[in-house]
């Protein structure tokens, strides 16, 4: 039965490498039906499980990894199968199984980089719940665990939402450029600035928040709304300083970039209403 079992598993796996998701997930549940005790049995319901949710079956990837964790708790494999139920249950807005789902993960002798990852949606799950002082806790144990690295630029933007939404603006605002210093995709450096520019307007650091919202608005996709709102903010502080041209050259800016007609519109009065002025000056 072994031999039996061996020589299906290399058949099924071309299938999961050819990427038939769905004849994979059959075949790897067939291997792990009929030779329960087959010494990698663990790798094929950890291939049928991922190969269902390649698929799109979500319930039956779930239900697939759930068994992986009762028949194989042991396995090498077993704190991804916990982080993969964790990623599944919290696309499913069900944050306190995704979160008991994470915290096992954790538990397991798991890799830096799942580690990383599940202690970081555990924080979300946590902050999803409502339980603010544990989701700053597990982000603060992130930090201090992974320094660097692909979450900690959110780690850092995450505390400093946290700080933000206490009013606490001071110290959001040295978590946003904290943030700003770990090399955020683009889109996310969009929002860090804009979220930083209105720090420092609470702050009443205009000159600050000039810099952030100007920096928002320099290295985004043209139409990523966090830009165009940094843009707005822009021109709003350079026309409450009298300095239209550069008020009228970001509300332009909107123009030319923005898909919302309504901000468009916007942007075209204020332009129509601004534009003598830079002619005067």
């Amino acid at each position: 039965r072994a031999w039996q079992a061996a020589t299906m598993r290399p058949r099924r796996k071309r299938e999961y490498q050819a990427k038939r998701w769905a004849q994979a997930a059959e075949g790897f549940r067939q291997v792990v039906s009929r030779f329960p005790s087959y010494s990698a049995a663990d790798q094929a319901q950890f291939l049928m499980a991922d190969a269902y949710a390649r698929a799109g079956a979500s319930g039956d990837a779930r239900s697939a990894y759930e068994q992986f964790l009762a028949y194989f708790p042991e396995s090498d494999l077993a704190s991804s199968a916990a982080f993969r139920v964790g990623l599944i249950r919290f696309e499913a807005h069900d944050y306190m199984a995704a979160a008991v789902a994470f915290t096992r993960a954790l538990e397991d002798s798991a890799g830096r980089e799942v580690r990383s990852a599940a202690r970081f949606d555990l924080a979300l799950c946590q902050r999803a719940l409502g339980d603010l002082p544990a989701a700053r806790a597990e982000l603060e144990k992130h930090r201090a665990e992974f320094p660097s690295g692909d979450h900690a630029a959110e780690v850092a933007f995450q505390l400093g939402d946290l700080d933000e939404a206490a009013d606490n603006h001071a110290e959001a605002a040295r978590g946003y450029e904290r943030a700003l210093g770990l090399s955020p995709s683009r889109a996310l450096a969009a929002e860090i600035g804009f979220r930083l520019g209105h720090c420092r307007e609470q702050l009443h650091d205009v000159p600050g928040a000039l810099r952030a919202y100007g920096d928002a608005s320099r290295d985004a996709p043209r139409a990523e709304p966090f830009r165009l709102s940094a843009l707005a903010r822009l021109a709003a502080l350079h026309e409450a300083r009298r300095e239209y041209a550069q008020a009228v050259a970001a509300y332009r800016d909107i123009m030319q970039n923005a898909n919302d007609k309504e901000l468009v519109a916007a942007a075209a009065d204020r332009v129509s209403q601004l534009a003598p002025n830079t002619r005067r000056r």
